[in-house]
């Protein structure tokens, strides 16, 4: 190849991999990843990936998730009916930023398709006037939309009043049962509701002091002779209170750790800006933790989170465990009512009561548990 052409193709090629490096700027999360991984690889520091995403736990990543890469430029192509305020407090910054980052002569003059520049770690790419990212700085957790955080007198007939929707949606968006709500919660205005439905198989249930078995198999739709073949019962009149029984069940889901201490605490405020995406279950220390259904389990460690597995369910869900005292076994396929750890204190629950955080997660968006907790009888 002659010698101009070898350069013209060097340089074409140093050309490409500029304009490679300059707008890639999003990491799409794999089964496996933790943040501290992602940092490493693409050369930033963790604390630069948390603060660049708005990550409330910086322990919690799940597969799918868009991660900003700090350090570059972001595009945000222009929707009908964006005005560029809009924009800018989507990716955290003002419209003045925006206005002069991008040379506009006129800044309430801006055309759809149009791309705006964002500097450095404010967003992530967006086409069609959607983030694609974590949820900006006012919006903290790993769920995006609008929300409303209860002030002293609210109810949500007033809050659902405030902002034009409906009560039955605030509900569903956040599982209340009732009509109570708290000072400083944070509360969805819209969004997806979730009760389990439970996978087939079978369930698990501890005997209660007074319980017979032709109670328990009344109770769960099933037979005596049934239980006492699953669970190799030689006489049926004698069972004991704190035993555990198998029990069939045509949609089984089971509590994470039996009948546990627990109020609807979805929604909290938290330390660092943080809001509670789940349910803290209290219970004694040492608490075999069960697989809600069969999925395939991992473990991690964070500081956060301390002990923690994520349960990709086979209903589609992904369910989360918090603050466990230890693993049971490693990463594998487990079935609904396997134990997969042990209640404890650990990550930032150090010196609390023994509990274990528990969320559920419909593709990447936090529900709360509060309503299957209730409905499978989890609370004591």
């Amino acid at each position: 190849m002659p010698e101009n052409r070898r350069a013209r193709a060097a340089i074409v090629a140093t050309v490409l991999a500029l304009l490679v490096a300059l707008f890639s700027v999003d990491y799409t999360v794999q089964r496996g990843d933790t943040l501290s991984r992602i940092a490493q690889e693409h050369g930033v520091s963790l604390q630069e990936l948390i603060e660049s995403n708005d990550l409330a736990n910086p322990d919690l990543i799940f597969p799918g998730q868009t991660i900003v890469i700090p350090g570059s430029e972001v595009v945000h192509v222009v929707a009908r009916g964006e005005t560029l305020a809009r924009i800018a407090s989507q990716y955290g910054t003002t419209a003045r930023d925006l206005a002069q980052a991008n040379s506009l002569a006129n800044p309430d003059l801006i055309r759809i398709g149009q791309e705006i520049v964002v500097s450095g770690s404010a967003g992530s790419r967006s086409t069609g006037g959607s983030s694609s990212t974590a949820p900006p700085a006012n919006n903290p957790g790993s769920r995006s939309g609008n929300y409303h955080v209860v002030k002293s007198g609210d109810t949500l007939a007033s809050i659902a009043k405030q902002y034009g929707v409906s009560e039955a949606s605030i509900r569903t968006a956040n599982g209340i049962v009732g009509d109570t709500v708290f000072t400083g919660t944070r509360l969805w205005l819209d969004g997806p509701g979730f009760v389990a439905a439970g996978t087939p198989g079978t369930t698990t249930y501890t005997v209660k002091s007074g319980d017979r078995l032709n109670d328990i198999a009344a109770r769960h739709a099933t037979t005596v002779s049934k239980l006492v073949e699953i669970n190799g019962i030689k006489n049926p009149n004698v069972i004991r209170s704190g035993q555990v029984l198998t029990v069939p069940s045509g949609a089984s889901w089971v509590c994470p750790v039996g009948p546990a201490s627990f109020f609807n605490d979805w929604g909290f405020p938290r330390s660092g800006g943080r809001y509670h995406e789940g349910n803290d279950l209290f219970t004694s220390r040492g608490t075999p933790v069960r697989a809600p259904v069969a999925g395939e389990v991992e473990f991690i460690v964070g500081t956060i989170g301390g002990n923690q597995f994520n349960l990709y369910g086979v209903d589609g869900a992904r369910y989360l465990g918090s603050h466990m005292a230890s693993f049971e076994g490693s990463n594998r396929t487990v079935a609904a009512g396997e134990i997969v750890g042990y209640v404890g204190t650990s990550g930032n629950a150090q010196g609390t009561s023994p509990h274990l955080h528990f969320g559920i997660y419909l593709n990447g968006q936090a529900v709360n548990p509060y309503p299957t907790l209730l409905q499978f009888g989890c609370k004591r």
